[in-house]
Formats: structure tokens, sequence, C-alpha cells
């Protein structure tokens, strides 16, 4: 179950949509050339966030039996593996079907993606771990 859609947009393609007010726009031209948008679609809000970097990650991490002790865990490594986010967000869809996401610019990762996947897939109840570049 995918809780956000993630893209990039270059500044100068939002500067040319009419749908943006001429405020917004002129605004958004003074804060770097890409933007991510994460449209989340619970609150069904998109929202527009500056970046310093253009390759930008998107980190999705599966679990089950989420506990306390799981998220204290996984957010410790994170902590030591990442040192930024630009996004993130967890659900439970069940007590057994839950998933958190975060977004990562290339310069926040203190180590290789793979050894991030590895490092996170070791701890219980993490099921699966998928890095994906965000397009």
């Amino acid at each position: 179950m995918k809780l956000i859609e993630c893209s990039k947009v270059k500044i100068s393609d939002a500067i040319n949509s009419p749908i943006l007010p001429e405020t917004v726009k002129s605004d958004l031209k003074g804060s770097g050339d890409t933007f991510l948008t994460i449209y989340t679609k619970k609150s069904k809000t998109l929202r527009f966030f500056p970046t310093k970097d253009d390759e930008i990650w998107w980190l999705r991490i599966a679990i089950n039996s989420f506990s306390p002790e799981t998220s204290g865990k996984f957010l410790a490594k994170l902590n030591k593996l990442v040192s930024d986010f630009v996004y993130s967000t967890g659900v439970c869809i069940s007590k057994s079907d839950c998933f958190w996401d975060g977004i990562i610019l290339e310069s926040s990762f203190k180590t290789s993606k793979e050894n991030v996947r590895e490092t996170l897939e070791e701890i219980p109840n993490v099921t699966k771990v998928i890095i994906n570049a965000v397009e």
C-alpha cells in the first residue's frame, strides 16, 4: 500500500504552470531549482519541498507486529545511517501490516544505500526495505 506519491519537479516547469498564482511562482523562484512534491493520499494534500540535491531517494520499510521497541530500533539505526530526512510518515493498516516511508537526499546518506537496506532488514519485525530513486 502506498501512503504517498512522490515526484521531482523542476522549478522552471512549475513557474510555467497556469494553476499557480504569480505570487507563489515568484516565491518559488528563490528556493532552488528542484522541488520534491509529495501527495498524501489520506489527507489529499500536495506539498512542495525545495531540495538542495537533484538525487532524491524514497525509503520504504514494511513492518509486521509493530511495537515501540521495533520503531525505536529502526529509528536509532536510521539516525546512524542517514543525517536528515526531507519527509517521513508511517501508518499501520492493521497490527501486522505497517509501513514507514522516508524521503532522503543523496547528500544525507552516511553510508551506502545497500548498507542501509541490509542494516534495517536485520531488525526483528522488519519484513522488507526498499530504496528507490524519486523521478
